[in-house]
């Protein structure tokens, strides 16, 4: 790992620990809809990571899904979303991760995700592969071989939709294919899972890149696919332009996919 990632492993982790402090101590009754819910926790961990950031790297920009753009030089980007499943944090559910990402000179250079209560880590770097670490083991992210959608296990989201209708369109376009779904909650660890070989694909419209930006390195320094919904590859002019309404489909280097019509 070169400094930047070191240094976006311990602040995730450090962030992750006053995360911890409070996990499960909420009554789940009291909680919102996923879209609806934003909590302290959010702003906590958004201005912990913030703060660490400019005092390493008082130059660099930013970009977080509770501050939005932090303009600095242009060069260097950080994409972060301090707490990626809110809904799962205060309902007790393991689910949710801080998201790290850095971008230089336009292009992903590195990302971390790291998911506390699962105790696993995950980090890529721009040339050097993908690994997930779990306490002290550490092993590389390996793809699942796959190419039969019916057997084919998908993690997917609605993303930033809230129209239930627009949803269900999109997902029964796929899900009476596949063998399985599943729904995690955080987009962040449903990219984790393609690269580790948890899930054959994530697929998702309208995501933030916040939510996305970590998982996407993550999913490709494992040597898997970032696409749009014409199973486009994506660009990353293309990302920071559509930033609060991406189309992604993350999956493995084999899976035969169709075109979602959304």
């Amino acid at each position: 790992m070169d400094k930047y990632t070191k240094f976006a492993v311990s602040t995730a982790k450090k962030a992750a620990t006053r995360l911890m402090k409070d996990f499960k101590k909420f009554d789940p009754s009291t909680r919102g809809t996923p879209k609806e819910i934003k909590t302290r926790y959010d702003e906590i961990i958004d201005k912990i990571l913030i703060k660490e950031i400019s005092r390493e790297f008082p130059e660099h920009s930013l970009l977080t899904e509770e501050s939005g753009w932090i303009p600095r030089n242009a060069d260097y980007l950080w994409i972060i979303d301090p707490l990626d499943g809110t809904g799962n944090y205060m309902n007790g559910n393991p689910f949710f991760a801080i998201s790290i990402a850095l971008w230089i000179k336009g292009k992903p250079h590195c990302g971390v995700i790291e998911a506390p209560a699962l105790d696993e880590t995950f980090v890529a770097q721009k040339g050097q592969g993908a690994y997930m670490y779990r306490g002290n083991r550490k092993s590389k992210a390996k793809l699942s071989k796959t190419s039969d959608i019916k057997k084919a296990y998908l993690a997917f989201c609605e993303g930033g939709t809230k129209e239930k209708k627009r949803v269900l369109n999109y997902v029964t376009q796929f899900y009476d294919q596949a063998k399985d779904m599943r729904k995690l909650g955080s987009a962040a660890l449903e990219c984790a899972w393609v690269g580790i070989g948890r899930a054959d694909a994530y697929i998702t419209p309208c995501i933030s890149l916040w939510d996305i930006a970590a998982g996407m390195i993550f999913v490709k320094e494992a040597g898997g696919r970032n696409l749009d919904f014409k199973l486009k590859p994506h660009t990353a002019n293309s990302l920071i332009v559509d930033h609060e309404s991406i189309n992604l489909v993350a999956a493995n280097k084999a899976l035969k996919l169709k075109q979602i019509k959304y």
